[in-house]
């Protein structure tokens, strides 16, 4: 039910060597069928970073016009002030029409992403025309303009992770039906290819300086037995790695890999937390990280709850959310681990939020300097939606409302909130 409870927040807004895995490779592959990449695009040196939805000054969020299928509307939460407020400027408007500048027409994507101090930019797909469309504007949500519109491309195949470095956007997308990392240039809106998949798969780990960590996997499945329980347990053999894709040079080096002789592939999990790649073997209770220059694997504990490899996925449970002043944070263990030292410590619980009748710890909207916007409480509320023949309905729900925490008191259990808006 977490994953149920997560979704709906996010709608706002290869072979091991004995217990590690096998040192780093590097293979020159940057013109092959895998990466394709015609030319290396180099870039401003920067590391890349993760674009988020807000930073220490405003939190952006897009909501639904009442009763509109067409139209949306943007809000902004004032970090600073710990209020928040409708982008426009225009006496006596009621903010749902397109009259308003804060209303813009409802697509798939709406969200976003801040650039910098001055620049915010939008993502809209298109399904009637298969194209993207990329807007820049002030950080009032105004002063619009269109840096460019991508036929043929849907850049929202992981809308999660779109990468810059100030002068570029980098993000998986999709162009005649070939997945792919896209570069787009933020000053004259061109399009260039980094690299086309036909080895990697989802997911995307993340990034490490100038590098994509990618999926590989050479995995093969049982035979179905017709038994759908029996068949959600099937163990794969074979291999998966990761690998690093440098989006200057297309270079793409294979630094760990794991295979079905020495683990259960399926009760691996792997993730990249503040550019440095961590990976969990939960059938041995281990945390362990890897130096991509070196491919070294160091282990920080092996006191993480247990599961058996016959065991449905625990990916959810195990999940890394954030390295918060040295303690990794997960989705759904009430531990913290010191990603340093490997120490390993309760977690102190903040009270539940009941969404739905559901519980859940509070959790992350966004990661400040030494602060966090979470969800900190819930109200019920009626919501009215219109049914496919236009008749009215109402549904019984929970609105969410969003708040400050010190990451001291997150760590600590101490729920000093301060409110700054309704998520939705």
């Amino acid at each position: 039910m977490k994953q149920v409870i997560s979704l709906a927040l996010t709608a706002l807004l290869l072979a091991g060597c004995g217990s590690t895995p096998a040192a780093s490779s590097t293979t020159n592959t940057a013109v092959t069928a895998e990466t394709a990449a015609a030319e290396a695009s180099v870039g401003n040196g920067e590391p890349l970073r993760l674009l988020q939805h807000g930073d220490e000054k405003q939190f952006y969020i897009s909501e639904d016009v009442d009763n509109s299928e067409t139209l949306l509307r943007y809000r902004i939460a004032d970090l600073t002030q710990c209020t928040d407020f409708i982008p426009c400027d225009i006496e006596g408007c009621t903010h749902d029409t397109e009259n308003c500048p804060a209303v813009i027409k409802r697509a798939f994507g709406n969200r976003l992403w801040v650039l910098n101090d001055d620049i915010l930019l939008a993502m809209q797909y298109s399904y009637e025309d298969f194209s993207t469309t990329l807007t820049l504007m002030d950080r009032e949500c105004h002063d619009r303009r269109v840096l460019t519109t991508l036929d043929g491309y849907d850049l929202f195949s992981s809308s999660d992770h779109a990468y810059t470095d100030g002068d570029a956007l980098y993000c998986y997308g999709n162009q005649s039906n070939q997945d792919g990392i896209y570069r787009v240039d933020l000053e004259s809106g061109s399009i260039s290819e980094v690299c086309r998949f036909s080895t990697y798969s989802l997911p995307i780990l993340g990034v490490i300086g100038r590098s994509f960590v990618l999926t590989q996997s050479d995995l093969a499945y049982p035979d179905s037995s017709g038994d759908l329980a029996t068949d959600a347990l099937a163990q794969p053999t074979g291999t998966k790695s990761h690998v690093l894709l440098n989006v200057d040079t297309g270079e793409v080096r294979e630094f760990c890999s794991y295979s079905s002789d020495d683990y259960v592939l399926d009760r691996l999990y792997f993730y990249v937390i503040g550019g440095q790649y961590y990976w969990i073997d939960s059938t041995a209770g281990t945390l362990s990280t890897v130096d991509p220059a070196t491919g070294e694997s160091r282990l920080l504990t092996d006191q993480l709850p247990i599961t058996e490899s016959d065991a449905l996925s625990a990916e959810y449970q195990y999940q890394m959310e954030a390295n918060l002043n040295g303690w990794l944070v997960f989705y759904d263990l009430p531990l913290l681990v010191n990603a340093e030292t490997g120490e390993v410590r309760q977690r102190a619980d903040l009270p539940e939020n009941l969404w739905n009748g559901y519980g859940h710890q509070p959790q992350i909207f966004l990661q400040l300097k030494d602060r966090l916007l979470v969800d900190c409480r819930y109200e019920p509320y009626t919501r009215t939606d219109i049914s496919d023949d236009g008749t009215p309905f109402t549904t019984q729900t929970n609105r969410a409302y969003l708040g400050l925490i010190s990451i001291d008191d997150f760590l600590n259990g101490v729920p000093n909130y301060t409110e700054v808006c309704r998520a939705f």
